[in-house]
């Protein structure tokens, strides 16, 4: 008779680290009262949302997320139950740590690296990945790990190659061996030569006890620096993997790569690209009335959310919800945040138009592909505004 063994596949843990952004990016008024990580993108998606559901669909449940103290409240509301992420089922725990360093500064205070820490040794996991708001991607984690445990570095790296225009000089830049392992990093510099290069994403799978051991030794010195300045100096010292991602990947680090990320998703193949039919992306859910289009209104390649009325025209642009478009209006090459007014017969031409901000009657805005106008959060415009 044949004895049937207890041997049990053994699982791996993971945890996972979410920051907001790279590096410091200059994104006018729109980052004055939210993170870049509570950013709207694509009508009804935020920022954040990609990450989480990179997380989620590859069974990570145990997020800790480093936010700045200035203005986290947009992070708590949107993801406040955690439910459509899978984080409030099976384990999930979504941990919040709040640090003040200013965020320019590349150093931090002892409890950035408490908080952290603490969350780690707790965690259990065997493995820890970590990753940002501002690099936004569809990746399928779950390869990422595979390959990580085949590979004999305690340290894994996701990068792109990508044309020296997408890359800003807070990204690092790795150079590769032919056996797909990091040489050393740099800070990507916009006057070099070539014209692709090998930019981090900074997405990371790293050894949780390895991490925490290095971690510990960040922490005891007088200057520690943020955890994505550590991460890449270990990948380089040790050699890390470098996994490859060839899916859509908008580098998000000013208001014209911001505003070019959301006019890509008028583009079929890219939107496809990012919105894979197998790798959902999870967001908050608003049960709200279909966006209504008033007889006489003309809408072409536009996405819309829920909720608004349209009544004028809109022309390649992305309109969140519950926005209001008067009659002998015109909305082209735009991004409309919520519960924005656009008057009778105003023109918004590439522009950025912030949440409850109006557009009065007749007002003409109109800024250029390279430089949007950037329409404040709650203001009133009555007078053209012409870059």
């Amino acid at each position: 008779m044949r004895k049937w063994g207890y041997h049990q596949m053994k699982i791996d843990k993971y945890s996972a680290i979410l920051g907001n952004t790279v590096g410091f990016h200059d994104m006018s008024t729109l980052t004055s009262n939210r993170p870049v990580a509570s950013l709207p993108f694509g009508g009804k998606y935020r920022l954040i949302d990609f990450p989480l559901s990179s997380l989620a669909n590859a069974g990570v449940r145990s997020v800790f997320g480093i936010f700045q103290q200035d203005n986290i409240s947009s992070v708590f509301d949107h993801i406040r139950s955690g439910r459509e992420w899978g984080l409030n089922t099976l384990l999930s725990h979504y941990y919040l740590g709040i640090y003040n360093t200013r965020v320019e500064s590349s150093t931090v205070g002892k409890e950035y690296y408490q908080q952290l820490l603490t969350y780690l040794k707790r965690s259990g996991s065997n493995q820890t990945v970590s990753l940002n708001c501002d690099v936004l991607v569809n990746i399928d984690l779950t390869q990422v790990f595979h390959l990580h445990n085949t590979t004999k570095s305690p340290i894994t790296v996701v990068y792109k190659k990508l044309p020296k225009k997408d890359i800003s000089e807070v990204n690092a830049i790795l150079d590769i061996d032919e056996t797909d392992h990091v040489l050393s990093h740099k800070l990507f510099d916009k006057k070099a030569e070539q014209e692709y290069y090998n930019m981090s994403t900074d997405i990371f799978v790293v050894d949780t006890q390895w991490l925490i051991e290095r971690l510990e030794e960040e922490a005891q010195k007088e200057h520690p620096e943020k955890l994505r300045y550590v991460l890449r100096d270990l990948a380089a010292e040790s050699g890390a993997f470098a996994y490859e991602y060839t899916g859509y990947l908008a580098n998000i680090h000013s208001v014209e790569t911001y505003y070019q990320a959301n006019i890509d998703m008028l583009d079929l193949h890219k939107f496809y690209s990012l919105f894979s039919p197998n790798q959902k992306i999870h967001t908050k859910v608003k049960n709200e009335e279909p966006t209504y289009y008033a007889p006489g209104c003309e809408v072409n390649t536009s996405q819309f959310a829920s909720g608004s009325i349209v009544e004028g025209k809109v022309v390649r642009s992305v309109v969140s919800r519950n926005v209001q478009i008067h009659k002998d209006s015109l909305v082209k090459e735009s991004i409309v945040f919520p519960r924005v007014v656009i008057g009778e017969g105003a023109q918004v031409e590439y522009a950025i138009i912030d949440k409850g901000a109006e557009v009065a009657d007749g007002v003409v805005i109109r800024g250029t592909a390279e430089n949007p106008v950037v329409i404040k959060k709650g203001e009133k415009v009555t007078e053209d505004i012409l870059s």
